[in-house]
Order: C-alpha cells, then structure tokens, then sequence
C-alpha cells in the first residue's frame, strides 16, 4: 500500500542518513521559499492572509513572518505560506508538478517553533515531505487535465508527513495521518482563469489541514490505508485512473526527489520558465525595439513535461485586470521580459496596465508541437524591417532553474534586502546555511519581519511610491 510505503519511509528517515549534497539542497530550498516570501509581502493576497490569521488566530509559540505576530502554528501557517507562494516564484518539481516549498517549509518553521525542533529536525522533515509529495503526485498530469490543482491535492501529503515528524507521531499514526491528508485535500484550477486570489491559498489551506491531520492522528484518528490506490482513493478520484501508480515507491529511501527540484528566476508560472528565459537571451543579445516587433513566434511541446500550454490560463492575452492573470500567462511573461529584461515582481506591478505591453501580448503566436519535450521550445521575433531573432531552448540557463547554493544567496538577496536590509538578509542566509547547529529555528524566523524603517527610508520609500 502506497501510504503505508510512503509513512514508513518518512517516519524511519533520520538526518544522519543524509548525504551532504541532500542536506545543502534542504538548505537552499528552505532559503529560496524564504526569500519568496519577503518579495511576497507587498502583494494583496500576503495581506489578506495575514488580516485573516489575526482575525481567527490565538497566541502560541510560532511567528508569522511579516509582522512577527507569535500565533499558534495552525493560525500563523495561513500568512508564510501565502507569502511564499503568491508571487508565484517559489518552487516546484516535474513529477507532480506541485510548488512543493510553499507547503512544506512554511509547515516545518511553524512547527518546529511550536514543538521545540532543532535545525536538523527542520532539515531531515523537508526532505521527507518533498520526497512524500512528490511521489504521492506520480499521476499528477491527469489530475490537472481534468481540472484540479495539483499543488491543492498533493501538498497536504507533503505538509502532514512534515506536520507528523515535528510531533513525533508513531508509525501508525504517521499512516494515519497520511489517510485523513487524503480525505481532505482537493482544490480547482478556475481561480487562474477568473484571475482570482484563491490559489496562492491553496498551500496555506493545505498546511492547515496537515496540522489538523497530524493533530487527530495523534488522538486516535484511524485514516484509510489505501487513500491511494482504492477504488475511491486519490488518484481514482483526481486522475481517473490508477495505471502507474506504483512509480511513487520507485527507488524509495535511495532518490531524495528535493535533488530534482525547479527554481524560478521570473515571478511566473514553472511551465512558461522557459519561453521567459529564452525571451530574456533574446533581449540581452539584441536589446529589440518592441515597437518594431510585427509578431512573436513560439512552439511549444505539446503536453510537455516542463513548458507546456496545456494548462488553465497559460494561453492567456489579456487584457490583464489582476496580478494573478499576469503572474500564469505565458503571453505576459514573454513580453514583460522582452520589454524590461526581467520579471520581477515588481516588473509585473509597472506593466500590468501598460498599453504597449498589451499590444505586444497579442502578437504573441503560441503553437503545441508534437516531438519535443522538456525544456525544447524555439522563439521567432518577426521584426518590421523584414529580419527574424531566432531563440531556443539552447539559450536557457539552467543554472537558475536548478539552483546551487551561491545563486540562492543571489535571488535571495535580490528578493528581500530591500523590506530586510542588507545586514539582516545576510545574517538569514548564515543561519540556514549552518541549520543543522542550531537547537531552534527561532533566530531565523524573528529576522523575517521588516525593521522598522528609520525617517531616512520612510522619506525615500514615499518619495518611490509618489513616482509610481
């Protein structure tokens, strides 16, 4: 039985058995979902969170980030986690095409802050929840063709066996545990086609539920061991079918799947990474005239494992009236980074309503191709005087898709000195760099919140705004 694989693995793994290259990942997974997360403090949905937590939640040991507010975790989960997801930069991994991260961090820092964890308990959980994620998702592509988000099925996997390991759960109840995060996941794709907030929620509600599901499985809750594959388990359910299920216990305990996990350079969905990067060559090699630009070719894998088309909101054109509809388009992602170079977040903010942004959106061609796969794409700029800048999957620098420890500390640094500061941002960067010597991950999480801003920085910070 899939669970029951899946609890017994995760519950035996210690962070002794880990092999450095594992650990380092660990490392600069947590890092990355951190830095998200500061560059997600200034959006909407972050706040609605985090106006939420403070309505419904009570005090207890662990902080909510953006404002240091200490909260029970189940409450102070909702905010981390919607900042770590909501600018949609955070991670995620190809087999269950889930932004694993957003789930999973946010759950371990609560966690290990409200059961008094130290680092290497943080460490060996995130290992163990992208690992159970992951695999429980082995059938992920159905489940999204027919409607679902992926992130809303699989993540409460990977966030109760978090949940489980940080209050020490039994084998048993570990498989629990597993079983109610079955009968309680599930979430759809319409938010991305109405432009609506709920799914950068859809980690946060996840890692709520995981809590729960730890909680009562620790109280005697007896959860369904064939979650998975029954006849009316998960993945009949959400995929209709059960064809290759099994995949999920391949190489068990010897492939850690957080080897395999995806960084994003553009504040964009994971599936248009791609066409961004070889945009983004495209305007470093030639710097075009987008007024000058007659149409934009793209072909893209059809069905593809890494860019892809199928996928609600993707073939997007505008006109864009929210972030969200900006943030999983592929045509905005193109044009924001052939106009400015970059998708930043704050590049989002600035083109949104721009009219040449949209204008270049519609002549944006996006055509499915049989044959290819992965990150295989090719990108034809048809320029008015007759010439054609030609970009492929050649141009893409996987360096910032499969991100080293270095490169981290780079997006990192970008992403939050300017609500941190120079000094803290550093300091966050040396405290999970040595995670495994520390006893709390305390010292990590009260350096999330914002200082606050001398008369200098508030001046200079109004005066940016009034500009804008």
């Amino acid at each position: 039985m899939i669970a029951v694989e899946l609890a017994k693995y995760a519950h035996a793994l210690r962070y002794s058995a880990l092999p450095e290259d594992v650990v380092t990942k660990a490392k600069t997974c947590v890092l990355d979902i951190l830095g998200v997360s500061v560059g997600g403090y200034g959006s909407e949905n972050a706040r609605v969170a985090l106006k939420g937590a403070m309505a419904i939640g009570a005090r207890g040991q662990s902080r909510a980030w953006m404002n240091g507010a200490r909260l029970r975790a189940v409450d102070a989960v909702l905010p981390n986690s919607v900042a770590s997801h909501c600018i949609l930069q955070d991670d995620w991994l190809q087999v269950s095409h889930s932004h694993i991260g957003a789930a999973v961090v946010p759950t371990a820092l609560v966690m290990a802050e409200e059961h008094a964890r130290t680092g290497k308990d943080v460490i060996a959980a995130v290992v163990a929840g992208y690992d159970v994620e992951d695999r429980a998702g082995t059938l992920a592509v159905p489940a999204f063709t027919r409607g679902f988000r992926v992130s809303s099925v699989y993540g409460y996997f990977g966030a109760t066996t978090v949940a489980a390991r940080m209050i020490g759960l039994r084998r048993p109840q570990f498989e629990a545990a597993l079983g109610c995060a079955g009968s309680m996941c599930g979430g759809v794709l319409q938010p991305w086609v109405d432009g609506s907030m709920e799914w950068s929620f859809q980690e946060a509600f996840a890692s709520r539920a995981a809590i729960l599901a730890a909680t009562l499985a620790a109280n005697g809750l007896v959860g369904a061991k064939q979650i998975f594959e029954g006849t009316h388990g998960v993945n009949h359910s959400f995929s209709g079918t059960n064809e290759g299920e099994q995949a999920a216990l391949d190489d068990l305990g010897k492939h850690f799947h957080i080897m395999d996990t995806c960084f994003k350079r553009f504040a964009s969905g994971g599936a248009n990474q791609g066409s961004a990067a070889v945009a983004f060559a495209l305007h470093q090699r030639h710097k075009p005239d987008i007024r000058r630009i007659r149409r934009v070719r793209v072909s893209i894998p059809k069905a593809g494992s890494h860019e892809r088309m199928n996928y609600a909101g993707i073939p997007y054109q505008g006109p864009f009236d929210t972030i969200d509809q900006c943030l999983i388009s592929k045509p905005f992602a193109i044009a924001a980074v052939l106009i400015a170079g970059n998708m930043s977040i704050d590049t989002v903010r600035r083109l949104q309503k721009r009219k040449e942004l949209l204008e270049l959106t519609r002549k944006i061609e996006l055509t499915e191709v049989d044959g290819i796969d992965g990150w295989a794409l090719e990108m034809l700029i048809d320029m008015e005087d007759g010439t054609t800048l030609r970009g492929t999957s050649e141009d893409i620098d996987l360096a910032h898709l499969y991100l080293k420890w270095d490169l981290a500390c780079e997006k990192f640094r970008q992403l939050t000195e300017p609500h941190l500061g120079q000094r803290r941002a550093d300091e966050i960067i040396d405290l999970v760099g040595r995670m495994d010597t520390l006893d709390s991950v305390t010292p990590i999480t009260q350096r999330m919140t914002p200082a606050p801003q001398n008369k200098t920085m508030q001046k200079t910070t109004a005066r940016k705004a009034a500009k804008k």
